[in-house]
């Protein structure tokens, strides 16, 4: 029997998996005759960035980008020395067949390993581990109502992403940084680390404003007292962008991801001929998503007074708006030198690595390695860099949390600080930054479809009948057996909410 249908159509998010690549690095790398012979290796360090990235098809391409910096000392001086390259890379993976697919890609450095083949030449061997997360985005339809006298239904309040837009822009950033007089002038640049830092974002006339504060942590090589050292500084670069988000409403739960791309510094020689300038050329990579959540009242079960009934079941996973979060936790680790006595400390600083999270109990588990790096001067008047890697966990309870939640988490060491506490000990204190985004999401049974056999009919042997029933019971399934209404039985028996409060008779009226 054809029935007058309502139906709505639900966009439902689905989490397609993670497939991970892995891209090596070699670098045989020729010292240019200003840079003066190897004699320690210090460091090398390797810092990759994704680039672009473009979905056509079942296929991802990105481009991969990876800074490769090593540090290292020279026989004459103790000034430490630092060599910079890029490499880039052209990958490709294959996504799973499926509608509207989205992918996060995250590369993250697995190993490095740095010889000096001889004092001029240098050979870099590593690997750089890239995550893709992928996702997709379908539409379904669904009932919504049924206009049919003998049909009773049962409905849902259902949440959903109505709309997901997504859109990104590049940022380029330029500016003169000046040292003051008070600093030494800049021989080189020996670390760079930049990060988006502080960033807001609102609505004007339709378009979204983003707002942030590039910050820059530089440690660079000086002379001080006729002998080679390293000076810190910190700078910040204000940022904004328009990004135009077509269809995106100020009631819509945004989110902004911005990652630097590349950020590279030179020395500039100010009018007094001494190098006290740096020139700032950033790249930035700005991500806005916004999420329209939508609400509809859907069909979970059916069936008919009068006639035996047929129904489609489907399950769909709903998922509402991202809830950001964010937390701190404060790491004081200790590093030794174990072979000497130092004289001073230049700079330290943590990183994160191999970060997991699992749900357990209502309640969310952070761990992870950080990685804390120091740099200081021997009694000798040598530069070193310390290294310590040193395991954490950190549990936190949000307002709610479910196990088919979806969970986003990044981590980074806000802000390190360090005490000389021995002769031989750095004592750091590190505020570790723990932010994301929980997306609650649950698997729903709902209907495509009614069908009623209009040619049979339900035996009426009797208009009312007994019933013991049981405390905490569903009258909806008291009534789908008896083929009768809720409201019937419930108006019968003086019933004020759809499950019974305890054990009793009830009275079933039978309609139709």
């Amino acid at each position: 029997m054809d029935m007058r249908t309502d139906r709505a159509v639900i966009t439902t998010a689905e989490s397609l998996g993670m497939t991970i690549q892995e891209q090596g690095l070699e670098l045989d790398y020729v010292l240019p005759d200003y840079y003066p012979d190897v004699c320690k290796l210090v460091r090398c360090f390797v810092t990759p960035t994704v680039v672009s990235e473009a979905i056509s098809g079942d296929r991802l391409s990105y481009e991969l980008s990876a800074e490769v910096r090593i540090l290292y000392c020279s026989e004459d001086s103790h000034t430490m020395q630092c060599v910079t390259q890029t490499l880039h890379f052209s990958r490709t993976a294959e996504l799973p067949a499926a509608e509207g697919v989205s992918a996060e890609i995250s590369p993250v450095t697995d190993h490095v390993n740095c010889r000096a083949v001889s004092r001029r030449r240098l050979d870099v061997r590593g690997a750089v581990t890239v995550r893709i997360r992928t996702s997709a985005v379908r539409q379904q339809e669904v009932l919504s109502d049924v206009f049919e006298k003998s049909i009773q239904l049962r409905k849902i309040p259902v949440q959903f992403p109505a709309a997901c837009i997504r859109e990104e822009r590049s940022v380029l950033v330029s500016e003169e940084l000046e040292l003051g007089t008070a600093k030494p002038p800049v021989l080189h640049i020996v670390r760079c680390d930049a990060r988006a830092v502080e960033q807001s974002w609102r609505f004007v006339s339709g378009k979204l404003m983003v707002q942030g504060n590039l910050q820059m942590q530089i440690v660079y090589a000086c002379e001080k007292d006729g002998d080679g050292s390293l000076e810190p500084m910190s700078f910040r670069i204000p940022y904004s962008q328009i990004v135009e988000m077509d269809g995106a409403q100020e009631q819509d739960a945004c989110q902004v991801m911005t990652h630097v791309i590349s950020c590279d510094l030179k020395p500039v020689t100010d009018h007094s001929g001494d190098v006290r300038l740096l020139r700032c050329e950033a790249e930035l990579r700005v991500v806005c998503s916004a999420v329209r959540i939508a609400s509809e009242s859907l069909v979970c079960d059916a069936f008919s007074t009068e006639h035996p009934t047929t129904v489609k079941r489907i399950t769909v996973p709903v998922s509402g708006a991202p809830v950001p979060f964010s937390e701190m936790l404060i790491c004081t680790p200790k590093l030794t030198c174990t072979d000497g006595e130092l004289d001073c400390v230049y700079d330290a600083w943590c990183e994160v690595r191999n970060l997991t999270h699992q749900t357990e109990n209502g309640s969310i588990l952070l761990s992870g390695m950080l990685c804390c790096y120091v740099l200081v001067r021997e009694s000798s008047g040598m530069p070193r860099l310390l290294e310590k890697e040193e395991p954490f966990e950190y549990r936190f309870t949000p307002a709610e949390i479910g196990e088919q939640d979806m969970l986003e988490v990044h981590a980074f060491a806000e802000n390190c600080s360090y005490t000389l506490s021995g002769a031989a000990e750095v004592s750091l204190k590190t505020e570790l930054r723990m932010e994301g985004s929980i997306t609650h999401c649950s698997m729903t049974e709902v209907l495509t479809d009614v069908t009623m056999q209009e040619g049979e009919t339900h035996p009426r042997q009797f208009a009312l009948k007994l019933y013991f029933g049981t405390a905490d019971e569903n009258i909806w399934d008291i009534a789908k057996r008896s083929h009768t209404s809720v409201a019937a039985i419930m108006e019968e028996n003086e019933l004020t909410q759809e499950t019974l409060p305890g054990n009793g008779m009830l009275l079933i009226p039978i309609v139709g």
